[in-house]
């Protein structure tokens, strides 16, 4: 016998919010209504992290959340879209404000490795910072936002820019480094 459409879509849909209410029991600490989180999102979470997420966040396929050592916390505002194969990596602290729209590919981390001549790369200890996202900032696809930045409320971050340093708000800003070149009107 074949399915209708609907009732296809309708088995679709239960799916989805069995594994949103799977995701959000084990891996967020705090979680607002609407929340979606696409059944290929992956979580690598210790037992101590924060993670909370406002009203109606969207987080989509394949994005990785790493919250690792020393303590973790990842803090996301309401109406906001993590989107596909995004890379959150934090040991400090990442605070994504509401209304934020991120582009897929997109990596925010908050940490770097230390690069001292004394000791090899791969003994030296993690570099820990933040990242601080204002509401209302849209970031292109493919842009990497790095330790130690803020962005400012209202900013625009150009497809495959390279956040090295803080963005005022409403600035418009692209290129690697990311570069403000004009400002929303």
């Amino acid at each position: 016998m074949k399915e209708d459409k609907a009732s296809y879509r309708n088995r679709g849909g239960i799916v989805q919010k069995l594994v949103t209410a799977y995701k959000r029991v084990r891996y967020f600490t705090k979680a607002g209504r609407n929340l979606v989180v696409k059944q290929s999102a992956e979580f690598r979470v210790v037992k101590h992290a924060v993670l909370e997420v406002g009203e109606n966040v969207t987080i989509q396929d394949y994005s990785f959340f790493q919250l690792t050592m020393p303590e973790p916390k990842v803090f996301i505002g309401d109406n906001t879209v993590i989107g596909r194969r995004n890379i959150i990596t934090a040991k400090n602290l990442i605070r994504i404000g509401s209304d934020v729209l991120i582009g897929s590919d997109v990596q925010i981390i908050d940490h770097s490795h230390g690069t001292r001549r004394d000791t090899p790369m791969r003994l030296q200890r993690a570099e820990i910072g933040f990242v601080e996202i204002g509401d209302d900032v849209w970031i292109g696809v493919g842009a990497k936002i790095l330790m130690n930045v803020t962005i400012g409320k209202g900013a625009v971050i150009g497809a495959n820019s390279v956040v090295t340093s803080d963005i005022p708000e409403y600035a418009i800003a692209v290129g690697s480094p990311a570069k403000v070149v004009k400002y929303r009107t």
